[in-house]
């Protein structure tokens, strides 16, 4: 068998590590000097240049895998690296692994001083005659490659690695200077840190789990010995931990290896020979990188979301390069708050439901009201960047893949990018936070007809327009209602009835600015919305009228944090996707994971919101007046424990979602197209269904070992009001009579734009919107009769009375 050749360093664009020859400086001072003298020599040399040893040497930082893991703290999700190293002490690091090293790299390591001028001239005499030996120390190796890995740039790297005397003798120095300022169990421990052990392996620790998946104080003898054949030969393990290489140089290499420990006396030569016999029985453990390299693929959109949460965060750099950096150097143990287990239940039953074959994804979020950690985000899709195979886009365009089942689109959080799904009616929930804020009481009574003409003025070609065009080609927007109500609704109908009319009314008398804050501050990022933005700037939001209805985008994240904001009391929570952070020196950054949060809106506020999400789940608590049939009742009979929620349906059915919460859990469930987020008809009754049922299952699941904990009921403030004004009321009147009238006890008076059905006289006056009582200068305006329901009462003749209508 020929010679073994050493192998080039991985990092160094193939740059030779190994001593070839002897070096010429010491040849010609070995020819003027004798070795004593030239001993001192060096050695005073080193000791004059220690001062100017690099500090990558003096205070090596070496970059090391950071591991990311479930909540379990035990379960790993992956690992984000430069370079697979994780640092360990000496006496994490068993002594066989030790003496094997020693026993292939420098048997006289505690011996000499730095370097071993023997083996210099023992090497340059053998490579004169034509075989390859090197010189190099494990000091002057531990010299090397730690300047190699501590570069920053290409220069650097080729001065630490390039195959020149003046590299050489810089490095002998270096090892000296080294050896009178470590410990010789520094130096090694160093060194069993650098060292590089193929298959991107750096590192003892690395290169233990990478072949054996075990720790490194746990390594056999024969294990150990193969681990120390790398360090000069890293590919001889090329392929096999893919079960495709040839292991025979390996096993030659570790034979060696065995018999010079025998013959040095650390393990017996029958130690030996049974080592030998035994197979290389590698046990890799896979080294999963970043997000695409997840455990399971369905954990990827999480691990997505908790990378760019990282490059968010001040604490952890200047930028977003800088905090990347860090997180692939750092050696961090990050233990997040991803509940795998309830991640993969969520993730089977979504997928159950719709095929991640089909084009309209379902999904959901998890959310622990007041911390904000992120349990799961699940959706039938597989994080993978392998779109070769997608099914056909639904919006024709063929120049890029589609979603689906393959995707690293962030489907559940959203970005710059990605603005999300139209909201539908769960909007509703910050028309009334921002309404109950301004103290408009759960009492409210808001006529509910089929069709309300609003204030609110859109194009003459909307279908959703009604009335005379104007002189801008503009009529008042319209927006109706499956059914009217013959009654006005107060807070908890309205919810729970999810009624367009009541809430586009309720909307105009607190005003689209407020809800459009009260949705900010519960946690809505209105993402790549120019339209919404420029009304922001332009301070005229208040003349935007679908908002309530949720024609705007969000994402299931956002979503499952706003509704844990009302949850939670009111307060508010950033997500959060980790628990703990460790740095590899085992710092714990408290304040990375300390949990973000604000008093987004009084507690007396969000507990009556609660109180009328109750109604939409069927749930008639105390202090709750429900009426009629919530829009998700039928769906949460079988959950035991306090529940409010919301569902929506976005105009022309292009998602559907319904958001379901307990106080220690918040669900978002949706079903939206990623690809065509403006085409109609995706959420099929089929799939409204799916949504309630996937949701309130996941909840269930979320909640099971939680807590059984329920909310206050709504004050008696957030219920009646609190010196509030009773607004006028009247029957079939003039119409700027009843204007005035209103206006005499306080309020904003306005005629209604639009007319509604009743039995006065077309164009008379015959209600207020709202009725009852409100607070004072209030917004109220007065209703118009069409005359629909008017009959004129017919004229006796003389001499007789006249009966009541309907009567013989």
């Amino acid at each position: 068998m020929e010679p073994l050749k050493r192998d080039r360093s991985p990092l160094g664009d193939g740059i030779a590590l190994l001593i070839c020859g002897v070096l010429a400086g010491v040849l010609a001072a070995a020819a003027a000097f004798p070795l004593v003298g030239l001993g001192g020599l060096v050695a005073e040399n080193s000791v004059n240049s220690f001062e100017s040893l690099p500090t990558e040497l003096t205070q090596p930082t070496l970059p090391q895998t950071s591991y990311v893991y479930a909540s379990d703290g035990e379960t790993l999700i992956t690992s984000f690296y430069e370079e697979n190293r994780r640092e360990v002490s000496l006496d994490e690091v068993s002594p066989v692994m030790i003496d094997a090293l020693l026993a292939a790299e420098d048997s006289k390591f505690y011996e000499h001083n730095g370097v071993d001028w023997a083996g210099i001239i023992r090497a340059a005499v053998a490579n004169q005659g034509g075989d390859s030996q090197g010189a190099s120390t494990l000091t002057m190796q531990f010299v090397r490659n730690t300047l190699i890995y501590s570069a920053s740039t290409i220069d650097e790297v080729i001065a630490a690695s390039e195959d020149s005397y003046e590299r050489k003798l810089r490095e002998a120095r270096y090892a000296m200077g080294i050896e009178e300022t470590m410990s010789k169990e520094e130096i090694l421990e160093g060194y069993l840190n650098v060292i590089y052990l193929g298959n991107q392996a750096y590192g003892v620790h690395a290169g233990s789990y990478s072949y054996f998946n075990k720790p490194p104080s746990e390594l056999t003898t024969a294990e150990a010995a193969t681990l120390a054949s790398l360090p000069k030969f890293p590919s001889l393990a090329d392929g096999l931990l893919d079960g495709e290489g040839e292991d025979t140089e390996i096993i030659d290499r570790r034979n060696w290896i065995l018999d010079r420990m025998a013959g040095l006396g650390t393990i017996t030569q029958a130690e030996a020979d049974e080592a030998k016999a035994l197979p290389l029985g590698l046990n890799p453990r896979p080294v999963r990188s970043e997000c695409v390299d997840v455990a399971t693929s369905n954990w990827g959109f999480f691990c997505d979301y908790f990378k760019e949460w990282w490059s968010s965060q001040e604490a952890f750099g200047a930028d977003e390069r800088e905090r990347l950096s860090l997180l692939k150097r750092g050696g961090f143990r990050i233990v997040t708050s991803l509940d795998a287990e309830l991640q993969n239940s969520a993730t089977e039953r979504l997928s159950d439901e719709v095929s991640v074959n089909n084009s309209a994804a379902l999904g959901a979020v998890t959310i622990t009201p007041g911390t904000g950690h992120v349990r799961s985000m699940a959706v039938n899709r597989n994080y993978s960047l392998d779109q070769t195979e997608n099914k056909p886009r639904t919006d024709g365009d063929d120049s890029k893949p589609s979603n689906y089942p393959n995707t690293t689109i962030p489907l559940l959080s959203g970005n710059e990018r990605v603005n999300g799904y139209p909201a539908g009616s769960t909007f509703k929930m910050f028309t009334m936070l921002a309404a109950l804020n301004e103290g408009w009481p759960l009492e409210t009574r808001i006529p509910s007809p089929a069709t309300y003409t609003s204030k609110y003025m859109t194009s003459a070609s909307d279908p959703s327009s009604c009335g005379s065009t104007d002189s801008q080609g503009q009529r008042h927007w319209c927006p109706t209602n499956d059914g009217g109500a013959s009654e006005p609704l107060n807070m908890w109908g309205a919810f729970g009835r999810s009624s367009n009319t009541a809430f586009v009314r309720l909307q105009e008398m607190v005003g689209t600015s407020k809800a459009y804050e009260a949705a900010v501050a519960a946690g809505i990022n209105f993402y790549n919305n120019p339209d919404l933005d420029q009304r922001v700037e332009d301070g005229t939001l208040d003349d935007y009228g679908t908002f309530t209805l949720g024609f705007d985008a969000t994402t299931p994240l956002d979503m499952a944090e706003a509704y844990a904001t009302v949850a939670a009391g009111g307060k508010h929570c950033e997500p959060l996707p980790v628990m703990q952070v460790i740095g590899s020196d085992g710092t714990e950054w408290t304040e990375a994971a300390t949990p973000k949060c604000d008093q987004a809106f009084p507690e007396e506020v969000a507990y009556a919101a609660v109180s009328a999400g109750r109604c939409v789940v069927g749930q008639s608590a105390e202090g709750t007046q429900c009426s009629g049939n919530g829009t998700a009742a039928g769906y949460t009979g079988g959950f035991d424990r306090p529940l409010f929620g919301k569902t929506g349906t976005a105009d022309s059915d292009r998602s559907y979602w319904f958001i379901g919460s307990t106080p220690n859990a918040t669900t978002a469930t949706f079903v939206g197209d990623p690809d065509a987020t403006h085409r109609s008809g995706v959420a099929t009754p089929a799939l409204k269904v799916s949504v309630k049922e996937a949701g309130v299952a996941i909840l269930k699941k979320a909640v099971k070992d939680l807590d059984d904990a329920g909310w206050p009921k709504p004050s008696n403030t957030m219920v009646n009001g609190k010196n509030l004004v009773s607004i006028p009321s009247f029957d079939c009147m003039d119409a700027d009579d009843a204007r005035s009238r209103v206006s005499g006890a306080g309020f904003d008076a306005e005629i209604s734009p639009g007319t509604f059905d009743s039995d006065c006289k077309e164009g008379e006056a015959f209600s207020t919107s709202p009725t009852g009582s409100a607070p004072n200068g209030a917004p109220v305006y007065i209703l118009i009769s069409n005359g629909s329901g008017y009959k004129e009462d017919e004229k006796p003749d003389d001499g007789e009375t006249s009966e009541p209508p309907g009567r013989d």
